[in-house]
């Protein structure tokens, strides 16, 4: 039941989640310009469960960040549209 537990506790336990915004920015950047490559290394250096949770955190903001530019263009659009059909 231990072993269990352990194993919960180091799947719940994500550092790319903790990390600072501007550090994920330079790790994911890098990891993304170099791609094919930084995924073997970090496969070999962190581990493949570390690999994994890496890919999941840079496609988590990945998705983070188009939702919020989706949703800003609309709100623009909207906006440019109220305004515009008020002129005419």
């Amino acid at each position: 039941m231990n072993l269990k537990r352990q194993l919960v506790k180091n799947e719940n336990d994500d550092p790319f989640k903790d990390m600072g915004f501007i550090k994920f920015w330079i790790v994911s950047t890098l990891f993304c310009i170099a791609f094919p490559v930084s995924l073997f290394v970090s496969c070999f250096v962190i581990g493949r469960a570390q690999t994994k949770k890496l890919v999941k955190a840079i496609v988590r903001d990945f998705l983070q960040t188009a939702l919020i530019l989706i949703v800003v263009v609309a709100v623009i659009i909207w906006a440019i549209y109220q305004y515009l059909s008020g002129l005419f």
